[in-house]
């Protein structure tokens, strides 16, 4: 069974090939798809603080060779802290 990682991986390499066969722009697709991913988190009850929080923290943690070394969920974690999504 594939984890999560190799899961959208699989997914955005097979959106990004359709999008060019359909000749829609990797900058166009990539938004829309941010955008359609934010829906999704708001309609499963996510607040928009919290969403603009994960966001700015992946941004943030961000590496030069563009991995992320230490997610959110574990650092929450970690802090004893519970993250509520209602």
């Amino acid at each position: 069974m594939p984890d999560a990682y190799t899961l959208v991986k699989q997914h955005l390499e097979a959106g990004v090939a359709e999008a060019a066969t359909n000749n829609v722009d990797l900058n166009a697709y990539g938004q829309a798809l941010v955008w359609k991913l934010i829906e999704r988190y708001q309609e499963s009850g996510r607040s928009n603080a919290d969403i603009i929080e994960e966001i700015k923290y992946s941004l943030d943690n961000i590496n030069d060779d563009n991995t992320f070394h230490v997610s959110r969920f574990t650092k929450l974690v970690r802090s004893n802290r519970v993250l509520q999504t209602s």
